[in-house]
């Protein structure tokens, strides 16, 4: 089911990277953080690209591996406990847990992506919270997450992460943080079949 939900959320996460074609999952295997996925993408681009235009330089996508590195460690925590389920106060909890990263909280979003900032909060506590972080919004915007922070010592691995929750986002379920995509009717919002109550796809894709 873990790999089955990874592979499921990766597709149409990484459908615009090449390379994308030679995910695989090698494992499923208990870690200190939960089960955690083991994967394969040999062809997949390490480096972000960066392409410049005159004065101008355009970043290209997070690459696909650091997405990948995300979407386990999420999944990883969305099954710590066994059968995934969210309380009500989970906002709290998780603001208590990562204060370094997301200060007071005041998530903005649905109880589906309390996995998803979990997922990423672990990893940037681990590979060091850069001086003068801190977030300055956690919100919903147009169907997928928008983290918004300000930090006086800025690194690379912190913007690539920060874009990652915000691409990853718009493919897990707000609600429940099984797979999802991001769905129209009334207001777009990333929503699994079950959650969707009929509502199209975005895009029709």
């Amino acid at each position: 089911m873990i790999a089955d939900e990874f592979l499921t959320i990766a597709g149409p996460a990484l459908r615009h990277h090449r390379g994308a074609d030679s995910v695989t999952v090698t494992a499923v295997e208990p870690s200190p953080h939960g089960p955690l996925v083991r994967w394969s993408a040999p062809l997949l681009a390490v480096e972000r690209e960066r392409r410049a235009d005159g004065s101008a330089t355009f970043v290209g996508p997070v690459p696909g591996p650091v997405l990948l590195t995300l979407l386990a460690r999420v999944l990883a925590c969305r099954w710590r406990d066994g059968a995934p389920r969210c309380p009500p106060d989970w906002a709290e909890r998780l603001a208590r847990k990562h204060r370094p990263v997301f200060g007071q909280g005041g998530f903005e979003c649905g109880g589906g992506w309390r996995w998803l900032w979990q997922g990423a909060a672990e990893l940037l506590q681990e590979h060091g919270v850069p001086a003068g972080f801190r977030t300055t919004q956690a919100k919903e915007k147009f169907g997928s997450i928008r983290w918004y922070y300000d930090c006086s010592d800025d690194f690379e691995y912190t913007q690539s992460l920060v874009d990652s929750v915000e691409h990853l986002s718009a493919y897990i379920c707000e609600e429940c943080g099984r797979p999802g995509r991001i769905r129209q009717g009334g207001w777009l919002r990333c929503l699994c079949p079950e959650h969707a109550n009929g509502r199209r796809i975005a895009g029709g894709s």
